[in-house]
């Protein structure tokens, strides 16, 4: 086994602990698209057969197969709510903390059970987050993590 290999080895338990402990942060969770997750699967299949198929060496198979570890990881990227912060990238341990944030709307249709959150700070928009879950839970939460000075706007459509 080369060098590259158990660096590779080292580096994806690593990436899956962190990942593992990011996830347990975040209370709120963000709805995720099926189709990412759809994609991700049948990118990590392709690449575990093309890794059966086409290598030979145990090492070039491990490697294979670390690779499609790799892309399995992507399905534990999670966006959400924490105690503290919005995080809004699994690998951007600092999110936006709440006090930083000037003014959250909150958008829900009345044909869908999706709330779309987007957040203003510093008078500049952050990303959309959607949530599966009812809005007085949402607001809830907000309520007690937002700073005084935040505004907290509500739409229904």
């Amino acid at each position: 086994m080369s060098l590259f290999t158990v660096l590779l080895f080292l580096f994806v338990i690593i990436m899956f602990l962190y990942l593992m402990m990011v996830r347990k942060e975040i209370r709120i969770k963000a709805v995720r698209r099926r189709n990412t997750t759809v994609f991700i699967v049948c990118i990590t299949i392709l690449t575990l057969w093309l890794t059966v198929t086409t290598y030979t060496t145990v090492d070039d198979r491990l490697r294979g197969i670390l690779s499609a570890l790799i892309f399995l990881s992507f399905l534990l990227d999670r966006k959400g709510l924490s105690d503290e912060r919005i995080i809004l990238n699994v690998f951007d341990r600092r999110g936006v903390i709440y006090s930083e944030i000037d003014r959250v709307v909150l958008y829900q249709t009345n044909d869908s059970s999706e709330i779309k959150m987007n957040f203003f700070r510093n008078g500049l928009r952050g990303p959309l987050l959607k949530f599966s879950l009812p809005v007085e839970e949402l607001v809830l939460f907000l309520s007690t993590k937002l700073g005084e000075e935040a505004d907290l706007e509500i739409v229904i459509e």
